[in-house]
């Protein structure tokens, strides 16, 4: 467990601590685009699967969006967005995003 919390080596520490941000990267999470003003990053889950989890840069809120197991099976959530304070200044809204349609 303590690995997940130790920094990765490259990690720039001119970027502001921020929790989720921080978390995301541990989790190595990958940015799959922006749709609708939500940026949208995949975590590939150990075994197979993934989630899916959006994250206002606006708003500084976020959301786990979906879920898919290792049959394929979604499942999508209608979770409330939570609070992510100064998740605008980290690499999930400052790094380029793929326009999604």
């Amino acid at each position: 467990m303590s690995d997940l919390c130790a920094a990765k080596p490259n990690q720039a520490s001119a970027e502001p601590q921020q929790a989720l941000a921080i978390l995301l990267k541990q989790l190595d999470a990958k940015p799959l685009g922006l749709y609708d003003g939500v940026r949208l990053l995949r975590i590939n889950k150990q075994g197979s699967g993934s989630l899916t989890v959006s994250v206002s840069c606006e708003r500084e809120q976020w959301r786990v969006q979906s879920s898919n197991n290792s049959q394929g099976r979604s499942n999508v959530y209608d979770a409330p967005f939570l609070a992510a304070p100064g998740i605008n200044r980290t690499w999930v809204c400052t790094g380029p995003a793929r326009v999604l349609e």
